[in-house]
């Protein structure tokens, strides 16, 4: 019988690790009386997904087809923001629907604040809903720990992973999976420089070894530049496994569900299938651009070299995604449910940053994509009024047809019912050095209003109360700072920006 490249790479892996027993066969379907109703929804959130890299939205490498091609029969938001420009602020404003500055979680590996524990997506949804929740970045797997009790299944973060001695998702850990998070991988497993270790690291060294140079001797012919993995914690998975069991996981979910599934592609490391290594050697460049002062100031051909594997590694994903896609259409799933493909923030290869650790908040960054497939829509509908993931959740509920709070920050999309000529503005906000429960005193917020975008930096030494402002209808490159030729525009949008931050900020000033 002949083997696909597909299913020797996940039979392969599954065996050098003996994990091939806990696959267990799909499941039947489920159909309920509420099944023909009631529409089910899936939100595929891929981690670090800019849409400035996805030719889709214009970008120069042919790096998302079948995300185009999918886009033929999808509502497509052209010019969409996250709330932030790495996982926590952008991941918990889609779920809550709220800015950071009122969840609070704008730190690294950061929560929502306790009281607002009940403020998400999967406690809104209504009967007769099952939710669903998985998040294989474990810092979006922490949002799904506190509103676990709002959750009907809680897929593991690890349920792909090729290394079966990841204890975080350990069930004596579930209590406090934050503490398990910093405590066991970061203080006595992990290597940056120092360790926390010396025993433990060692030991994590020896297993990296034995995985890398024996169980995964075929997977690395495969994957020549390395197994895709979560940062340097050693939750190493294959593409091909991960997407399969993705789809898997949505046929036996029960019907109607709402399914949240948060993928680490094409997150670095860029580590894409050999079939993809070298396809953008093609010589091009995209015009360069100064040097921010708050930069990291890499050197410009150390970007260039990031891009390309960046976009290989997309080019990777989107392939998956593909399959994902065909398969999900042949089981007759996407019949009856809403498909929606985004991110929780973008990557940047440009004004000597590389990645997404940084005070900026330029497009790459934070605009993301973001395409809804309703159940029968045949034909394309394109939406370019500035959208922020604020505003997925009040749609959600409309779709659900749940009840929307008042302490919503988003609206309803254009293309569901909200207005495209006076959608409010989107704001996006970096802000990782600042306490949760104090004032921002330092950071840099971002306004998307109209044809128009304001970035305002606070609190950084000697780069204090800066602001720049462009016309990203025409100027998306963000290269022409209008803040000294259009006063006017600046200062109107500057001081409603300072009003919504003071406002967020009231409850956290020290009473006299």
């Amino acid at each position: 019988m002949k083997i696909t490249r597909r299913e020797f790479i996940k039979t392969s892996s599954l065996y050098g690790l003996g994990l091939l027993q806990a696959l267990s066969p799909l499941a039947p379907k489920v159909v309920n009386s509420s099944a023909d109703t009631a529409p089910n929804v899936i939100i595929l959130l891929f981690d670090a997904l800019s849409a400035r890299h996805m030719s889709l939205y214009g970008y120069e490498r042919e790096t998302t087809p079948h995300m185009a091609r999918f886009a033929e029969r999808a509502t497509v938001y052209h010019r969409h923001y996250a709330a932030g420009n790495f996982t926590s602020p952008g991941t918990a404003s889609l779920l809550t629907g709220t800015y950071p500055w009122t969840h609070r979680a704008f730190q690294q590996a950061g929560v929502i604040l306790r009281k607002l524990s009940d403020h998400n997506l999967f406690r809104l949804i209504d009967s007769p809903y099952q939710t669903a929740g998985f998040a294989q970045n474990i810092w979006a797997d922490l949002f799904l720990y506190q509103f676990k009790k709002s959750l009907d299944v809680h897929i593991k973060s690890t349920a792909y992973s090729l290394d079966e001695n990841i204890h975080y998702n350990d069930g004596v850990w579930q209590n406090d999976p934050l503490i398990t998070f910093r405590a066991y991988e970061d203080f006595l497993e992990q290597d940056y420089g120092i360790p926390g270790s010396l025993y433990f690291s060692l030991i994590d060294k020896l297993k990296s070894y034995l995985a890398n140079e024996i169980d995964f001797k075929e997977i690395r012919r495969e994957y020549p530049r390395g197994i895709p993995t979560f940062i340097k914690y050693k939750l190493y998975f294959v593409l091909e496994q991960l997407f399969d069991g993705v789809a898997e996981e949505l046929l036996k979910l029960q019907k109607p569900f709402v399914g949240y599934f948060h993928l680490w592609p094409p997150h670095e490391p860029y580590v894409p299938n050999r079939r993809f290594i070298g396809i953008f050697d093609d010589g091009w460049s995209p015009a360069p651009k100064p040097t921010h002062p708050l930069s990291t100031a890499l050197p410009d051909e150390a970007l260039k070299q990031s891009r390309r594997h960046y976009d290989e590694y997309l080019a990777n994903v989107d392939a998956e995604f593909g399959q994902l896609y065909d398969r999900l259409q042949a089981d007759g799933l996407l019949n009856n449910s809403y498909l929606i493909v985004t991110s929780d923030h973008g990557e940047t290869f440009e004004r000597g940053v590389g990645g997404h650790v940084t005070p900026l908040l330029y497009d790459p960054l934070i605009h993301i994509p973001l395409l809804i497939s309703a159940p029968g829509q045949s034909a394309r509908q394109d939406i370019y009024s500035p959208t922020s993931c604020v505003d997925l959740l009040p749609t959600l509920l409309k779709i659900t047809d749940g009840s929307a709070p008042d302490w919503l920050e988003g609206s309803v999309l254009p293309g569901f019912g909200g207005n495209e000529a006076s959608h409010p503005p989107a704001y996006a906000i970096e802000a990782k050095k600042s306490p949760s429960v104090s004032p921002l005193t330092q950071g840099t917020f971002a306004m998307i209003d109209g044809e128009y975008k304001l970035i305002w930096y606070i609190g950084y030494p000697g780069y204090d109360d800066v602001c720049e402002l462009y016309n990203i209808t025409d100027d998306p490159e963000e290269q022409n700072d209008r803040s000294k030729t259009q006063p006017s525009i600046l200062q109107s949008m500057k001081t409603e920006l300072q009003s919504k931050l003071a406002q967020r900020d009231r409850p956290f000033q020290t009473k006299a």
